[in-house]
């Protein structure tokens, strides 16, 4: 933050909002950290911040890959040198044939996408593919797996097991498997998936009859991940059991990006309805739709850091955006801060994930947030 009051003192006059702000420098720090936390290749999933520029200024940091969702997502990145997955469950002919010629490696959700790809073999080369398998296999492979959320992704292990025989009849080349236990899961599920995929790799590679060399473990690794309590160093190790021949990566989206981003918004008015203070914001919900914290059962609303030139008393505070939506609230600040002033700029940590690319924006038609590059 002491970066970004710095920037503020000499160009806040200058700063267009509602804005983000991204710092090159974050990311490269949080890509290291969690790198050598892993031990293995980090592929960073694009959708958690799909930034042409900021991707650009940090690609030659990425050297573990990068995961696209969308042919939108791909063409932001086909030209860059990172190795690029193809990973979404809706992907269509259109989409499989841009990956192709991309030279990516393509991640099969279901059998329909498995097939489709007999029509490249012998016309373009084709990549190694990876299976995504359903978290639901893990437990046929670890009792003791906690409990994880079901989701709709990839493969239950009868229709691996088919999908198996399919690549060995019409030579589709088969690299390993694709593993996701959802947002938040890494602390609790890591170990007992990495068991399980022990297990998996020999398993399929009996089925394949060929060595496997490739094994995603997934991610789920939360933006605060360096201040919870998980052991490394005993992780690092079960992962020294796997076959050295099997390349070993994890994704990561918010542990990468969150806290190198920035959401500011500046103060158009401010007033009182009772005996509660409000600040009207310039941005709000439409820039950035999680600050609302509409999707959670009880909201627990950040409190920004207030760049403020004036002097002003001291006073709770509820911060709103310029939409006519009441759940636009994106801030609360206590008693003994402040009170902000028209004019004032508000400024919120952790928003480099998913909370310019999560969001609402043609509601209203009001404008994008602006996005700035900063080292």
């Amino acid at each position: 933050m002491q970066t970004i009051k710095t920037l503020l003192e000499a160009n806040g006059g200058q700063l267009e909002t509602p804005c983000y702000l991204y710092s090159v420098s974050q990311v490269a720090r949080n890509y290291q950290a969690l790198s050598q936390a892993l031990g293995t290749k980090l592929i960073y999933s694009m959708k958690a911040n799909n930034n042409a520029d900021l991707l650009m200024r940090v690609s030659h940091h990425l050297d573990g890959g990068i995961e696209v969702a969308s042919i939108g997502e791909l063409n932001l990145v086909a030209g860059g040198e990172s190795e690029k997955f193809i990973n979404n469950p809706s992907a269509d002919k259109k989409f499989l044939r841009a990956a192709v010629a991309s030279r990516s490696t393509i991640i099969v959700d279901n059998l329909t996408q498995l097939e489709a790809l007999e029509e490249f073999i012998g016309k373009r080369p084709l990549k190694p593919i990876l299976l995504r398998l359903n978290s639901c296999v893990l437990q046929g492979f670890n009792e003791h797996l906690p409990k994880i959320r079901p989701d709709q992704f990839g493969m239950d292990w009868p229709t691996i097991e088919q999908a198996i025989r399919i690549c060995k009849k019409r030579a589709i080349p088969l690299a390993g498997f694709h593993l996701f236990n959802g947002s938040y899961s890494f602390n609790k599920a890591a170990t007992a998936t990495a068991i399980a995929a022990l297990s998996i790799v020999k398993e399929m590679e009996r089925l394949y009859g060929e060595p496997l060399s490739f094994v995603n473990l997934g991610g789920g690794v939360a933006e605060n991940w360096q201040q919870q309590a998980f052991d490394f160093d005993a992780y690092r190790a079960l992962l020294g059991e796997f076959p050295a021949h099997i390349t070993l990566a994890h994704e990561t989206g918010r542990g990468l990006m969150a806290s190198a981003g920035y959401f500011a918004t500046r103060v158009r008015y401010t007033k009182s309805i009772g005996h509660q203070n409000f600040a009207i914001c310039d941005g709000g919900i439409n820039q950035n739709f999680l600050l609302a914290q509409t999707e959670n059962s009880f909201r627990k609303l950040k409190s920004p850091y207030v760049y403020s030139k004036h002097q002003s008393q001291l006073g709770a505070c509820t911060f709103v955006g310029s939409s006519c939506s009441k759940d636009d609230v994106i801030g609360q600040q206590g008693e003994d801060q402040l009170l902000p002033q028209a004019g004032d700029i508000c400024v919120y940590s952790h928003c480099g994930a998913y909370n310019a690319s999560y969001t609402v924006t043609p509601f209203l038609k009001l404008p994008q947030a602006k996005t700035y590059i900063i080292e």
